[in-house]
């Protein structure tokens, strides 16, 4: 049907415009789903949107733009370009292309596009009970009217079992399938005192996660346990971002009063866990931001830190505490002289202020940060990695000074590696292109056939060391299969050299190499099958 109404061209198109704006994670994901066979009702509207019904969590509708990928829309959260849209993408491509091949190309390094989007939570919380959910609603007694104290009077009671069947069950699917059906509490409910419910029953499960982990589990975190949390803060970050604050703050005060009152007690948690700092932080930064609060919860602070009574324990959490509203004074170096000592402190916990500082467009703010984080942004897992690299070029476009970032990449190595690679290769930088492959121990093979022609073409004696040290290390592994490569390179070295009318020096280094392992009877077999051992 779909060859009918496209054509390959409009496939390709689109793929092109997919590896520019998907994440190679969605594009993953994406084709998971579509080898798992869960798209249907795929068809063409007017002559330009593909249509799709995807089967998740539950059935998502998505409208691809065949024109413009970023104008594509999927009913699910997620508020970017989803796995859903990528699956409906696979499943088009795949009448016309092998889509094996375009993942292996998405997996590819390759450099981010820039976009707003980027910026932006990736989730946004429905208010409301989803399309097609024929479960029936929590029963609650709670009423657009209730108080937070009753809320959370609710949680507890609707959570009276969650620990023992997180213990008795897969603990991350129980409390995650406890925090969305409480949601339903709120149909028919004002749509900000809904989003404000979605806050605390956030918070609650965060919390109550985290005592289940102490509870039970020695304060140990598994990774499923820790991806819930991440998944919980993303959610919370989504829900406070996309809440109406005025509506809260003119309608809703005594709400928030209350909510300011329970985010006052988290203070009292210790540091076994940074969960609840993450939260904590995404609460004072954009939903009780009022200064008179504020300046409050600074002075309690300050009277910890200075009282000679603190222990060492508490001492570290309320410093720890304080330097996140020393960001909000913008007094940035106060509060990263604080963190930085502490080693525990990765990236994802300076992420969502550089990410609010690109939203505001204080790119100058941004760079700063990225400065002082050059280590920690160089370990970086691989995902927020590319995020901040991403935001970083755009930062430095900003400011003016684009034409740096290719030099400047070398300062967030390991992670840039790829990046930077591309950077010396382009610019013709052969030599330090070699002295990076090799002191990244990168295999001979493993080099791009294009990229080794050019560099012998314009300078073959820049090769002569990788090709000793891979030799070496090729016959240090001491069996037929590596000699056999060994040999082929020795080949292609005398190749190398010949041009450069050094053929004697390597036909030198050879018979070193032969007298060097002559009990090596294998590797004498070799030279002699491959003509080298003279």
């Amino acid at each position: 049907m779909l060859q009918r109404e496209l054509t390959r061209e409009q496939a390709i198109a689109v793929a092109e415009q997919v590896l520019q704006h998907v994440e190679g994670t969605i594009i993953e994901r994406g084709y998971s789903y579509f080898s798992d066979g869960v798209v249907f009702n795929t068809r063409v509207e007017n002559n330009r949107t593909l249509c799709s019904d995807v089967q998740g969590s539950q059935v998502y509708h998505v409208r691809l733009d065949l024109e413009e990928v970023q104008g594509s829309s999927c009913t699910c959260p997620y508020t970017r370009l989803c796995k859903h849209i990528a699956a409906t993408f696979f499943q088009m491509y795949s009448v016309f292309e092998n889509p094996r091949h375009f993942l292996g190309k998405a997996q590819q390094p390759r450099r981010a596009t820039f976009s707003p989007a980027m910026l932006i939570p990736n989730y946004r919380p429905a208010v409301s009970p989803p399309q097609g959910n024929e479960s029936a609603p929590v029963q609650s007694g709670l009423t657009a009217v209730s108080s937070v104290h009753d809320w959370w009077a609710f949680f507890e009671s609707w959570t009276r079992n969650l620990l023992s069947a997180m213990e008795s069950f897969r603990a991350s699917s129980e409390i995650f399938s406890s925090y969305q059906n409480v949601l339903s509490v709120t149909a028919g409910w004002p749509t900000e005192r809904a989003q404000l419910f979605h806050i605390h029953a956030n918070l609650f499960h965060l919390q109550k996660l985290q005592q289940y982990v102490q509870t039970y589990r020695q304060s140990h975190w598994y990774p499923d346990l820790a991806q819930t949390a991440e998944r919980l803060l993303e959610q919370l970050e989504g829900a406070i971002y996309f809440s109406d604050r005025q509506a809260l703050w003119s309608k809703h005060r005594l709400a928030l009063e209350e909510t300011l009152t329970i985010i006052r007690r988290w203070k009292e948690n210790d540091l076994s866990s940074l969960y609840w700092v993450y939260a904590y932080r995404l609460v004072w930064w954009s939903l009780l931001d009022a200064p008179e609060w504020i300046e409050q919860e600074k002075a309690e602070l300050d009277e910890t830190i200075a009282s000679p009574n603190t222990s060492e324990a508490v001492l570290e959490k309320a410093r720890l505490l304080r330097a996140h509203f020393s960001v909000m004074d913008r007094q940035d170096d106060l509060a990263l002289a604080v963190w930085m000592p502490m080693r525990r402190l990765p990236l994802a916990f300076y992420l969502p202020y550089m990410k609010a500082f690109a939203r505001e467009a204080q790119w100058q703010r941004f760079l700063d940060w990225t400065t002082a984080l050059t280590g920690r942004i160089g370990q970086a897992e691989a995902q927020q990695y590319r995020f901040v690299l991403t935001v970083w070029r755009e930062a430095m476009k900003q400011v003016g000074r684009e034409a740096e970032c290719g030099a400047m990449l070398k300062t967030f190595l390991p992670s840039s590696y790829p990046e930077y690679a591309l950077y010396l290769y382009e610019e013709k930088q052969f030599k330090s292109w070699i002295d990076l492959q090799m002191s990244f121990r990168v295999p001979f093979a493993d080099l791009s056939a294009v990229q080794l022609k050019e560099i012998e073409e314009a300078d073959p004696a820049l090769l002569y060391p990788y090709y000793v040290r891979e030799v070496n290390r090729l016959i240090r592994e001491r069996n037929r299969t590596a000699y056999k490569e060994a040999i082929k390179l020795l080949k292609r070295g005398r190749a190398t050299y010949a041009k450069a009318d050094q053929e004697a020096d390597w036909e030198r280094f050879v018979d070193r190499l032969s007298a060097k392992h002559n009990r090596l009877r294998a590797f004498q077999e070799e030279l002699r099958r491959g003509n080298l051992n003279l």
